[in-house]
């Protein structure tokens, strides 16, 4: 089985009830995978940024694109097909004494 192509979507979206809901049922409606997913607030008061990773084909990238746009809280969209760095936490352990 062909392995389809990896997309990143960032999306700058209102910060509202229910619009990670909307935008996310885009991907599953269609039976994608979002393989990552990363939300932080904006700069800008009031707007937080979406960074999605899925694998589709580069026709249903653009559907989702077409789609995104027709959501009243979706300010802005841009796709690409390259890689980009996802920040990592990492812990320390803890020494439990009895």
């Amino acid at each position: 089985m062909e392995q389809l192509p990896t997309f990143t979507f960032e999306i700058l979206v209102e910060n509202r009830f229910g619009v990670l809901f909307n935008i996310t049922g885009l991907f599953s409606a269609r039976g994608y995978n979002i393989e990552r997913l990363m939300v932080v607030p904006d700069k800008e008061p009031g707007l937080s940024r979406i960074t999605m990773v899925a694998r589709c084909g580069p026709a249903l990238a653009k559907q989702i694109i077409g789609q995104l746009h027709k959501q009243i809280d979706v300010i802005s969209v841009e796709m690409t097909d390259k890689e980009i760095q996802w920040p990592t936490s990492t812990t320390s352990k803890t020494q439990i004494q009895a």
